[in-house]
């Protein structure tokens, strides 16, 4: 700071009276000198202002140094030796930066920018030595003034001899005297020193431990965004959540993460099939790209727990289980057949193309999976109908049904987690309905013939024996008979009727034989009668309802005696070889008009003359004796040959 004018000017006087008592001979310098004195003093004071600067500007580095470079190693140290949580670490980066701020204002720039004032530089080396006391400050002021009164021709208000005086002294006493060594250097070189070790251990850094220095930016670029994140937080969207797949395929693991300020987010992944104690955190980094990022696991083989962290933050955690698509390693069907049937319970192992049973038998399929089932997921599909539903305990289940038609079911199994995890190749077998046969019957010892001739008497002893046969047994045999007459005009009522005969407990053979069955007719059997009757048998299916099975339909016409071989204009093979066969085998029906109020039609038969042996028939019939009710007989046959 610069004295007052006053002040100098007394100064600058005792100065000029202390120099005048110092002059030998009292000569003064002219002019000439006097300005080579004056600029030698102010050349030396500026000297030592630039050499004062020039240290300043070197411990203002030095400082610079040791406050920002320094400061922001020891920050660099100390997150890297205890990781600093991120709000210490910020707060304690802009303390740093704010340290390095003020540092390069007041250590940088500043010294640089200081000039070098002549009498300022004069003020302080007068406050470092103290013999010059008030000797610089003069010399540049007073000499200054006797310099600048000279050149103008001006007068001063004091003796221009004292600051002559004043001037010649201080530059004689200036030149045995190096104003250099009044600075006190210490401090500076010690910063100056310091501020090496500082730019030593930045070099060691850089050149050994580069990685620390990068792993510092990246924490702090963590920290900022971590406090940008507590500020403001982001949203983390995960897909695809909670989900099962199928071992062995692929699942992609997806995170949005709306308003990341950072591209890097870690995937941690751990085996939740393996115990507590053996299981390990499998970490992915990630980097975001529109806020968005997937990690897909080839194959998916074990069940595994996964979460994102991002910024020191964690998404919820979520599970991928996995499981087999089911498939069925052991089945059974289990047949209860009729009852009817009395067959025992029959059970299938292993898979079957096609089931083949009677009508009415259930079935009941049970079978085993690889893998649980879900309870409501799994069904049976039939042909045209509405799907059944299977009964399913764990990794079992089982269904039945009723055969009654042909069908094919097909069996379609769900894993119990539900949908994506269903049967990839369904069972189907086919249903084939066998139908029970119906029974069979037959008459026995009777020829094949189907109409016989018989006298009324034989047929009314007739015997119908039988053998009636089925595969699950005959619960009745009827004969159905039925009675009509060969020819209209005589006037038969027609009977017909049915004799059982039933069987409890139902038999598979039956053998038996209807006798006398048209002995209590009533009107009994007569000649021209005409009987038709079968045999049925029916089995013991109540299933679909009984079958019926029928024998051959037997003829039987009744005859007389004595004409017993011509029925309806024929001859009979037995009896043809009688004389009454001979005589009467050609023999015509003439048609006979059944309408009373028309007049018959009238022929003239002509018949050419037959050659005839012979014979004495009295002789030979008054030989035999005549069969009683023969003349009868011939008067019926005759009435039955002139009808229609």
């Amino acid at each position: 700071m610069l004295f007052s004018r006053a002040a100098t000017r007394a100064s600058a006087v005792r100065a000029a009276r202390w120099a005048c008592g110092q002059t030998k001979n009292g000569k003064f310098m002219n002019t000439d000198n006097l300005k080579r004195a004056h600029n030698r003093i102010r050349r030396a004071v500026t000297g030592f202002g630039r050499y004062r600067k020039t240290w300043q500007v070197l411990g203002g580095w030095a400082w610079f140094v040791i406050l920002a470079l320094g400061a922001l190693l020891s920050w660099v140290l100390m997150d890297w030796a205890f990781f600093l949580p991120a709000w210490p670490l910020l707060i304690s980066f802009v303390l740093v930066a704010g340290l390095s701020v003020w540092s390069i204002v007041r250590h940088l720039l500043l010294p640089p920018a200081r000039r070098v004032v002549a009498q300022r530089e004069a003020l302080l080396i007068e406050s470092l030595d103290e013999e010059m006391d008030n000797q610089l400050i003069g010399c540049l002021q007073l000499g200054g003034e006797v310099l600048a009164a000279q050149a103008a021709g001006a007068s001063l208000g004091y003796s221009s001899t004292v600051a002559i005086a004043l001037v010649d002294r201080t530059a004689e006493g200036l030149r045995s005297r190096s104003l250099r060594q009044l600075l006190d250097l210490a401090t500076t070189r010690r910063a100056i020193a310091v501020a090496l070790a500082v730019a030593l251990g930045w070099g060691s850094l850089l050149k050994f431990a580069p990685h620390v220095l990068a792993a510092r930016i990246d924490h702090l670029r963590d920290a900022w965004a971590q406090v940008l994140d507590d500020l403001f937080p982001v949203t983390m969207e995960v897909e695809p959540g909670n989900k099962a797949v199928v071992r062995g395929r692929p699942v992609t693991l997806k995170i949005h993460v709306i308003g990341a300020r950072r591209d890097v987010v870690r995937l941690i992944r751990t085996n939740i099939e393996l115990e507590k104690a053996e299981r390990k955190e499998i970490v992915e980094e990630l980097t975001l790209v529109d806020d968005r990022t997937e990690f897909t696991v080839a194959s998916a083989d074990h069940n595994f727990s996964y979460e994102f962290e991002y910024a020191g933050r964690r998404t919820p955690l979520h599970r991928i289980l996995v499981a087999d698509l089911p498939e069925i390693n052991a089945i059974n069907y289990e047949m209860v057949y009729p009852t009817y049937t009395g067959m025992p319970p029959r059970t299938i192992v292993g898979r079957v193309p096609r089931l083949y049973a009677l009508a009415g038998t259930s079935v009941l399929v049970s079978f085993a999976a690889t893998t649980e089932l879900h309870p409501e997921l799994c069904k049976v599909e039939w042909a045209g109908e509405e799907p059944q539903q299977i009964t399913i305990s764990g990794r079992f289940g089982h269904f039945p049904f009723t055969i009654d038609r042909p069908g094919r079911a097909t069996i379609y199994l769900t894993g119990h987690y539900g949908d994506g995890f269903e049967m990839e190749n369904p069972l189907s077998f086919g249903i084939e309905v066998q139908r029970d046969k119906r029974p069979s019957i037959r008459i026995l010892g009777s020829s094949r013939d189907e109409e016989l001739i018989m006298l009324a008497g034989e047929a009314a002893n007739i015997g119908i024996a039988w053998l009636a046969e089925d595969d699950f047994g005959v619960t009745e045999v009827n004969l159905e008979y039925k009675i009509d007459t060969i020819d209209p005009l005589l006037q038969r009522p027609q009977r017909e009727g049915v004799i059982p005969r039933q069987f409890d407990p139902p038999l598979d053979r039956v053998r038996g034989k209807f006798q006398g069955m048209f002995q209590s007719l009533d009107p009994r059997l007569a000649p021209g009668d005409r009987i038709t009757l079968s045999l049925s048998a029916k089995d013991n299916d109540v299933e679909t309802g009984p079958q019926l099975g029928r024998s051959r339909t037997l003829k039987i016409v009744i005859v007389s005696p004595d004409l017993r071989g011509f029925v309806d204009g024929g001859v009979a093979g037995f009896g043809s070889d009688t004389l009454a066969a001979g005589l009467l085998g050609e023999l015509e029906l003439a048609k006979r008009a059944l309408n009373l109020l028309v007049d018959p039609e009238k022929t003239i038969r002509t018949e050419p003359a037959r050659e005839m042996e012979k014979t004495d028939v009295k002789s030979r019939v008054a030989q035999e004796s005549s069969p009683p009710g023969s003349e009868d007989a011939v008067s019926n046959y005759f009435d039955l040959l002139s009808g229609q």
